[in-house]
């Protein structure tokens, strides 16, 4: 995202017992605030880039942006409005996940009809689009190269998408975009290559396009915990060419299951850091506990890795994530 933002809270897993009780990490300050969320019961949650706000989606199909601080609910389009969705074919966790990531293009509270929600949905991922006001999803165009995304971030009336490959493609929503039936690529870029066993993220921070290649987080075999993050790696994209990143300055990513942010850590959380939550989707159905496993703080200048939330939050649907 293009603006800076205060470090994201910790969002952790519903729980069997009380499940309206929702806790909340705050990393830079070292405690947990709890609060109740009736709201949030059973559904699927994505966090969309801006604080306190969270995409939802429930069993039945119903789809909502809902802000944790003023508990404002917009409601959505319902699933089967996306683009090859088969409600009676989609089953279980694969039906309310269909939706992988959400974006926001500004926060809803202070642009109230002047906002985009971008989601990556469906296999393969694949982009659609939402303003205030709409009844439905708009599609971008299905034949665009590599059109797998893992990510996508905004900036300056432009959303950057990054696929699996490290294929970036830029989509214009300077003009009149809401009238046509696709937005408009002005840009396809190839940064680094990288192996299918990686996870790809892509954010805008101070001028600088970065895509991130998270190792480690896809070499996960049915019952066995073993995957988790064994390095990242940071590229700066150029208008022709790329560059590894080496030292972020003071510049902390955080990443994972929800939209990536770059901010200027407070007090209490560090530069040169990439915090990251378990992005492993292929284990959280499969492990007994669920998903959760693979977190910590990522030290870019030399490759260590310790935790920050050091309890236990475990969930199959939505583990701890970025808020």
């Amino acid at each position: 995202m293009a603006v800076e933002v205060a470090a994201p809270l910790l969002m952790l897993a519903e729980k069997e017992e009380n499940a309206e009780i929702r806790e909340f990490w705050d990393s830079s300050k070292g405690v947990t605030y709890t609060m109740n969320f009736p709201e949030l019961v059973g559904k699927y949650c994505v966090g969309v880039g801006f604080p306190g706000w969270l995409f939802t989606a429930d069993e039945q199909g119903h789809m909502n942006l809902f802000h944790l601080f003023s508990r404002t609910l917009i409601n959505l389009p319902d699933m089967d409005m996306l683009q090859g969705f088969a409600f009676q074919e989609e089953l279980g966790c694969d039906r309310i996940t269909y939706v992988q990531k959400a974006l926001l293009s500004s926060d809803p509270l202070s642009s109230t009809d002047d906002y985009i929600l971008a989601l990556i949905q469906g296999y393969p991922r694949t982009f659609v689009f939402w303003r205030p006001g709409i009844k439905s999803f708009t599609s971008v165009d299905s034949t665009i190269p590599y059109c797998a995304f893992s990510d996508v971030t905004w900036h300056d009336g432009h959303f950057y998408g990054v696929s699996f490959m490290g294929n970036i493609v830029i989509l214009d929503f300077t003009s009149d975009y809401y009238s046509t039936t696709a937005a408009r690529v002005i840009m396809s870029q190839i940064p680094p290559r990288v192996a299918c066993s990686n996870k790809v993220y892509i954010v805008y921070s101070m001028g600088e396009l970065l895509v991130i290649n998270r190792d480690g987080c896809h070499n996960f075999e049915e019952g066995d915990d073993s995957y988790g993050v064994k390095k990242f790696r940071v590229y700066k994209i150029n208008d022709s060419s790329y560059e590894e990143v080496k030292d972020l300055g003071n510049r902390a990513l955080f990443l994972g299951f929800s939209a990536t942010l770059a901010v200027e850590p407070p007090p209490g959380c560090q530069g040169n850091r990439i915090y990251f939550t378990d992005d492993c989707r292929e284990a959280y159905f499969c492990m007994e506990r669920g998903g959760g496993k693979d977190m910590g703080v990522y030290n870019l200048l030399d490759g260590t890795i310790v935790p920050h939330y050091t309890g236990q939050s475990y969930h199959k649907l939505t583990p701890p994530l970025w808020v």
